[in-house]
């Protein structure tokens, strides 16, 4: 995607991607989101991508690219449309970051981690989760 095309309003019906890193955000027995997937705590906003004109590859590479970064391994991801946080009364800003143009932020959160929590057993219980594809060796 082309900085100079990013728009920079998020609108309600685009799709975010959060990233999904960790084995316990993921619940094993029917491979849902739990909560802590959506929660900032300590910082004050959460991270996501928009999947605004990107492919699914695309997608997969820019989440791969945090993943290295981070020195782990990336699960997935967790998809919501941007409604169902701003419906928790977050606010969602464009934030386009070298490597991912379509990096926003989703803010306003509590300052406090149980109150982060309820929202975010709101989200997690709207969003998708889209595992990575599984490598055959071929």
């Amino acid at each position: 995607m082309k900085e100079e095309t990013t728009p920079t309003t998020v609108k309600d019906d685009e799709w975010l991607a959060r990233f999904i890193l960790f084995r316990k955000w993921i619940r094993s027995s029917d491979q849902t989101l739990r909560p802590d997937a959506f929660i900032p705590y300590p910082l004050p906003n959460l991270s996501v991508t928009r999947h605004l004109e990107l492919t699914p590859i695309e997608i997969l590479e820019i989440g791969q690219a945090i993943a290295d970064q981070r020195g782990t391994k990336l699960l997935g991801r967790g998809d919501v449309q941007a409604s169902i946080p701003r419906g928790q009364m977050l606010q969602i800003e464009a934030a386009p970051i070298e490597g991912n143009l379509n990096h926003a932020n989703i803010n306003g959160w509590p300052t406090d981690k149980p109150a982060q929590k309820m929202i975010a057993q709101e989200i997690a219980a709207r969003a998708s989760f889209v595992a990575m594809p599984v490598d055959t060796g071929d």
